[in-house]
């Protein structure tokens, strides 16, 4: 609840008020109140002789007490996508006690509890996964963070443009949204823990062949002994020439573990670009291309660091 205004203030509205020739509504606008308080104050005087705040009387307690609190956060952990309305049902099971979805509404919200979802795929709590997902890090704990680079593919298009507006409350923001998608753009990267090491975009899709290119054309004349190369097991990137390119300047190829992009902080530096690209909107292939050159160049430094620390190759920074 609003703090109550002090005692002094209270006195000079009433003394100016009693010095006569002011009206209610330019002591309002004097003392930066409502008028409505400056009329309360003023009776309250009148029938009371007092200008002292009132004592609040107490809150009614919630009806959600500490007990239903913690049936609701057990009710949350065993499954977090409830509805209201099923949580009302239940909590009406188990303590007798219904409430409408607007009071469990704002219990949540008082609990801390906000509405929001993240989706994963279900084999990525398979022990199988969370094996390698395991391997993975032990592999990675030698390494330092300068020396490694991840590599991955994107894809863009002419269509692509900001998906939230504003406008005042009850009106719709409208915004135009192209019909012409055109034919995909594939982007490769590979970043690097000071920069992007290389980068190719290209119309159409990539295949193999494509990026066995980017490899021995872009990667490899920026690559250095002891650099450690990650990358998802996508089939293209299985090449046995892609492996012998790289250990033959003295650097390693790691895969990254399956359902693992959270592993990745170039995940993290495609979705800068797209929003970058999203502010531009660009319709045709040559305003893309140079919109793609200038989302690159707004990759900072400190967007990289923060993008590793994220996926957790902040213990390895020296």
């Amino acid at each position: 609840m609003p703090k109550a205004y002090s005692l002094d203030l209270r006195q000079k509205i009433v003394d100016a008020y009693e010095r006569g020739g002011v009206s209610q509504s330019s002591l309002a606008r004097q003392f930066g109140v409502a008028k409505s308080f400056v009329q309360k104050l003023l009776d309250q005087k009148r029938l009371t002789g007092s200008i002292a705040p009132k004592k609040r009387s107490q809150q009614t307690p919630p009806k959600l007490n500490e007990e239903h609190q913690t049936i609701l956060r057990q009710l949350l952990t065993k499954k977090n996508d409830t509805t209201l309305a099923e949580l009302c049902d239940e909590m009406e099971k188990r303590t007798g006690l219904r409430v409408a979805n607007s009071t469990m509404h704002r219990t949540l919200r008082r609990m801390g509890y906000s509405l929001k979802k993240t989706f994963y795929p279900d084999l990525k709590a398979t022990k199988r996964v969370q094996q390698a997902r395991y391997d993975f890090w032990q592999k990675m704990q030698a390494t330092l963070a300068k020396n490694l680079i991840f590599i991955d593919e994107s894809g863009v298009n002419l269509a692509m443009t900001r998906l939230r507006a504003r406008s005042e409350k009850g009106k719709r923001a409208y915004s135009p949204k192209s019909s012409k998608r055109g034919k995909n753009v594939s982007l490769i990267g590979a970043l690097g823990f000071k920069g992007m090491v290389a980068n190719y975009h290209l119309l159409g899709s990539t295949d193999g062949l494509t990026f066995e290119a980017f490899i021995s054309q872009k990667l490899i004349p920026n690559l250095w002994a002891g650099a450690c190369v990650v990358m998802d097991n996508c089939s293209i990137h299985l090449g046995e020439s892609v492996r012998t390119m790289i250990e033959a300047v003295g650097a390693k190829l790691i895969y990254l573990p399956p359902y693992s992009p959270d592993f990745s902080p170039i995940e993290n530096c495609w979705s800068k670009l797209k929003s970058t690209l999203k502010s531009i909107g660009a319709r045709t292939y040559l305003a893309l291309d140079k919109a793609i050159e200038v989302a690159f160049s707004k990759i900072t430094l400190d967007d990289i660091r923060c993008w590793f620390t994220h996926c957790c190759y902040c213990t390895s920074l020296d």
